[in-house]
């Protein structure tokens, strides 16, 4: 919840790819999503905690939940890093008597032996309650798409979020796989009714700070396990109630390189039309272009490829994206930068985008003004400016005409001396010439 809601247009996500255990981002050739299995006996899964999720997944997968209660004795609760002025608030929820559970990401990046960067913990008690009872902090509350949290000040400036443990979304109410007696309200004391209103599996495991024991509904671990992407309810249900859900399923299979299973696959290419409908302009970037900047452009394309997702944003790659003439070489360009830096969303636009540029470029003179007008005239007639709606845009537009700017200065005529030290002066020059390395 501390990520900064940076609108941008059109883009796509392109984030990370993670192994169980380390960060990796290597190509998946022909057929993105179609990893092997592994059962390692070695970190989190053990053959004792393999052993209980394999016999908790059937009623998972009949039911549409199972807790599976992972006691501290079969792992190391060291695997859960975060400072201590977070357990210091839990500890003093728990002292008044409240529950509190670690949530979604920080478990699941626990588990896959990576680094936790979203910390967000559930607890029984309200916002309300916590701004009252809290009285060593100081203890604000918002809204988020989400509902009220709470929020414990800490004098270096960082802060704790705090989650009220959620109900059933009334919209599921007598929906399959739900559970008979659910709580449909906007809180609730049970972490079962909080497990519904995540969106994927991987995601709906909790940690709890008192027991040291982690939690899992909807058979999260069997699918971190086995690296598979399923949502916690039906999907067709999920991407009616939340489109954005769909685009997160596609942006964390990318991101791990885990497939997506056969009914959810299935649901993403019935469903696609909800992002149109129920997600806004500025929101749409958000959720695409979330995470970006971490890396793996080229596999991330590949399954926003795959999934239909670039058919289905990226309008100005119409009569591209696909054919062999642009994909070749635009994913080795991918592949390229990714090798040399930190990619940055500016800097994966321009490459995917370059070749559109140049067809329409042409003969023209490559002056600022030109490209300007060429990337204006393409954001216009493919309808992408259209289908965002953005006003944030300023800051990665200009970045992206000034690395174009310097591509086709330094693959035009030859530069004078002079000339060339002036380029150098662009802020982005440096990323205009690693785009003349990466299409070279």
């Amino acid at each position: 919840m501390k990520q900064t809601l940076k609108l941008w247009m059109f883009a796509i996500l392109i984030i990370c790819g993670l192994s169980l255990t380390n960060v990796s981002c290597s190509s998946i050739e022909d057929d993105p999503g179609q990893s092997n299995i592994v059962r390692p006996e070695n970190g989190f899964f053990t053959s004792d905690i393999n052993a209980l999720i394999d016999a908790n997944y059937p009623e998972v997968i009949s039911k549409g939940y199972g807790e599976l209660i992972i006691p501290t004795t079969m792992f190391d609760p060291g695997i859960m890093k975060y400072a201590d002025y977070h357990k210091d608030v839990m500890t003093a929820l728990n002292t008044l008597g409240y529950k509190t559970y670690i949530n979604g990401g920080a478990v699941r990046d626990a588990i896959l032996g990576t680094d936790i960067h979203d910390l967000d913990f559930s607890t029984d008690a309200t916002p309300e309650e916590m701004k009252e009872k809290l009285t060593g902090y100081e203890v604000t509350i918002s809204m988020t798409n989400g509902g009220s949290i709470a929020k414990a000040h800490h004098p270096n400036g960082d802060w704790t979020d705090m989650v009220p443990i959620k109900g059933v979304y009334e919209s599921l109410r007598g929906k399959p796989f739900v559970p008979a007696d659910a709580v449909y309200s906007t809180y609730s004391t049970r972490l079962i009714d909080d497990s519904y209103t995540r969106d994927l599996t991987i995601n709906s495991v909790y940690y709890d700070f008192q027991t040291n024991t982690i939690i899992d509904y909807h058979g999260g671990l069997h699918d971190l396990r086995d690296k598979i992407i399923r949502t916690v309810y039906d999907a067709n249900t999920m991407y009616s109630i939340n489109a954005s859900a769909l685009i997160r399923t596609v942006r964390f299979a990318a991101r791990y390189g885990f497939d997506i299973d056969a009914a959810t696959t299935t649901a993403i290419k019935d469903n696609m039309h909800y992002c149109k409908e129920n997600i806004t302009g500025p929101m749409n970037n958000y959720y695409i272009n979330k995470g970006f900047g971490d890396g793996c452009v080229r596999r991330t394309y590949q399954y926003y490829s795959k999934y239909g997702i670039v058919d289905y944003f990226m309008l100005g790659l119409k009569g591209y994206a696909g054919t062999a003439d642009y994909e070749e070489p635009m994913l080795n360009a991918l592949e390229y930068i990714e090798s040399k830096t930190k990619v940055s969303n500016d800097l994966a636009m321009s490459v995917m985008y370059l070749p559109v540029m140049k067809a329409r470029m042409g003969d023209k003179e490559k002056t600022m003004e030109n490209i300007t007008a060429a990337w204006d005239e393409l954001e216009t007639t493919s309808g992408q400016k259209a289908l965002y709606e953005i006003n944030d845009y300023s800051a990665e537009r200009t970045a992206m005409l000034n690395i174009w700017y310097v591509y086709f200065s330094l693959t035009g005529n030859s530069l004078s001396p002079a000339a060339l030290e002036k380029l150098k002066e662009n802020t982005y020059y440096a990323k205009g010439e690693l785009l003349v390395e990466a299409y070279q």
